[in-house]
């Protein structure tokens, strides 16, 4: 065990505590469970094995500290295209949007992290910012969260809670690490299916641009190739006009970070069938059931209710993924900005506890009994 661990020294050894409290900038936090603590950190990673270079990924550390099996359990949370940490704990009606507040008032401890060249975190150069790099630093922070070397935690489970680019990062570094201790003990993977509709892929592309370009980062000195979308896109793209509070909208807009040519072009690698049924372990897969990007009856792609999930997934993953699925009824891409974003948490958290509680009881491909 102790080699396991080696090859993350280095970056162990650069963990920063940054700040501390329960309100952060662009996060709010208040309002949680009494016992809980958040604070932000920051913690060095490297793209691969072979590149020594150092980047910081910053994250906010919210420890639940009751006495339920979930507080010995943290969800790693890793946002999408263009979404960066407010994703999850957006300062908007954070009782009806905040993933975070919802896990933690559950019991669960979570890490929400900025990605690599998004938000607070360092930003590689454009070309380097692949599915491939994300997954590698996934797997350095499973490592830091199980040795404690985050906030001086020990936890005993890591869950990798993903939306969009995100699921597929987990999806891809839970399908190609072999080492287990690296590879988070659940997989919820939201927004990302086997197959995309082609023509919404190609709009999202189409509304994509130099993030120079953009009055919200002409002045913040990016690398060359990051982009970001266009003014006023985001609505169409992520969200469905009956499921969308329009002050969400604007508040989207005032969040939206960047991406790079790199990640899009790679992303697809999590779809691989040689990927997927290597992923061995539970598995909660969830979608809206308007998202325009995943969902096309037209082309087969139905996202009429859990049983049509499972029916177009189950032949992609292996008995050990123990795949389950859930639908958000009437939401877009974008499940955490929908005004019924809480059945999907109240959904997600209570599958989780099914595996987590003490006294679960697994088949023998780890799937519950």
């Amino acid at each position: 065990m102790r080699r396991l661990f080696l090859r993350f020294t280095a970056a162990v050894a650069a963990i920063l505590l940054l700040s501390s409290g329960c309100t952060t900038s662009r996060s709010t936090l208040t309002g949680l469970p009494p016992a809980t603590v958040c604070r932000e950190h920051s913690v060095a990673v490297t793209l691969s094995d072979t590149d020594p270079t150092a980047y910081n990924v910053v994250g906010w550390l919210c420890v639940a500290r009751d006495d339920r099996q979930g507080a010995r359990t943290v969800q790693l949370l890793v946002s999408g295209l263009t979404f960066d940490h407010t994703y999850w704990d957006t300062s908007y009606q954070p009782d009806t949007y905040s993933y975070v507040r919802a896990a933690n008032g559950h019991g669960y401890s979570t890490f929400n992290i900025d990605r690599l060249g998004v938000g607070r975190s360092g930003r590689p150069p454009a070309d380097k910012l692949t599915l491939q790099a994300h997954a590698h630093t996934v797997s350095q922070i499973v490592a830091m969260l199980r040795a404690g070397n985050i906030g001086g935690v020990t936890f005993e489970k890591v869950v990798g809670v993903g939306h969009s680019m995100g699921a597929g990062i987990l999806q891809y570094e839970a399908g190609t690490v072999a080492d287990a201790s690296l590879v988070p003990d659940f997989l919820i993977l939201i927004g990302y299916l086997s197959k995309a509709d082609p023509a919404v892929v190609a709009q999202i592309g189409a509304n994509l641009y130099p993030a120079a370009q953009d009055p919200q980062f002409a002045s913040a000195g990016l690398p060359a190739g990051y982009l970001t979308t266009k003014p006023g896109a985001r609505h169409e793209l992520f969200l469905t006009d009956a499921d969308t509070d329009p002050g969400i909208v604007a508040v989207d807009e005032a969040d939206k970070t960047t991406s790079t040519l790199a990640e899009r072009t790679t992303v697809g690698a999590a779809r691989d069938s040689k990927v997927t049924h290597a992923v061995a372990v539970p598995v909660l897969m969830a979608v809206g059931q308007q998202d325009r990007l995943a969902c096309a009856d037209n082309l087969g792609l139905s996202c009429a209710n859990p049983a049509a999930l499972v029916a177009r997934e189950a032949a992609n993953f292996s008995a050990k993924a123990c795949l389950s699925a859930y639908v958000l009824p009437g939401a877009g891409h974008a499940i955490n900005l929908q005004r019924n974003a809480q059945q999907a948490y109240a959904f997600g958290n209570d599958w989780l506890d099914k595996y987590t509680i003490d006294g679960a009881v697994r088949d023998a491909n780890g799937c519950l009994g």
